[in-house]
């Protein structure tokens, strides 16, 4: 992606590639291991500033392949470089409106759009092992924030649990029977809190040390890295 400045979280299923420093917005995407990864969708401030560009990484060098059909930011990208899903996000400039419940999958070569979120909305987190099982939770169905929890089949997303705690910008880590929602926004009282999913019902347990938003989630549900 142009002046892509990116920060590659470990996860339990490999690589969680997003944007962060020139780029203000989420380019989502995941892969196993780091010498086979992908990164797609993003943005920054200004005009027609949100892209759809997806690119692979071999160890060595991106490639530029198929875009996205709906471009967009701050959305959540699971899976790996041959099976991913992104979900949600901003069409509009800088992480603005229009909010999108798009659901796109990806086979290694092209990108089709899936059954769509039940609720439009970015600044979520999310996790999965490939791009038929994911858990999207929390973010901004615009203007409020969301403690909203769907879980995806690989056919349909079904409302589920919500977190006990609504918030956006924040980080997930596992899998989607077994995940972890940690900090977001508003920093009081989300910043500092970590959820844990068992497939039913969140519950909370020990905070973080450091209360944070905007963050980079990695690991399993028992070791993780925030």
């Amino acid at each position: 992606l142009d002046s892509l400045l990116g920060l590659l979280a470990l996860l339990s299923c490999g690589w969680y590639v997003m944007t962060s420093g020139y780029y203000s917005s989420l380019a989502a995407g995941s892969a196993a291991p780091q010498t086979a990864a992908i990164a797609f969708g993003g943005g920054r401030s200004g005009p027609d500033a949100v892209y759809a560009q997806t690119e692979t990484w071999n160890g060595t060098n991106w490639t530029e392949v198929n875009d996205l059909n709906q471009k967009r930011s701050f959305a959540v990208g699971t899976g790996t470089n041959t099976a991913a899903l992104c979900f949600g996000g901003s069409t509009g400039a800088g992480g603005n409106p229009p909010i999108t419940n798009e659901t796109e999958t990806w086979n290694g070569t092209n990108w089709t759009e899936v059954n769509d979120l039940n609720t439009a909305r970015n600044y979520l987190g999310g996790t999965g092992v490939n791009n038929t099982l994911a858990l999207a939770f929390g973010g901004s169905p615009y203007p409020s924030v969301s403690g909203l929890t769907e879980y995806y089949n690989g056919t349909n997303w079904t409302e589920v649990n919500d977190l006990n705690t609504a918030r956006n910008y924040l980080a997930g880590a596992g899998i989607s029977t077994n995940a972890l929602a940690i900090g977001g926004a508003p920093v009081s009282p989300a910043g500092a809190l970590t959820e844990s999913f068992n497939g039913t019902n969140w519950t909370e347990v020990n905070d973080m040390n450091t209360a944070k938003n905007k963050l980079a989630g990695a690991g399993t549900s028992t070791a993780a890295l925030a």
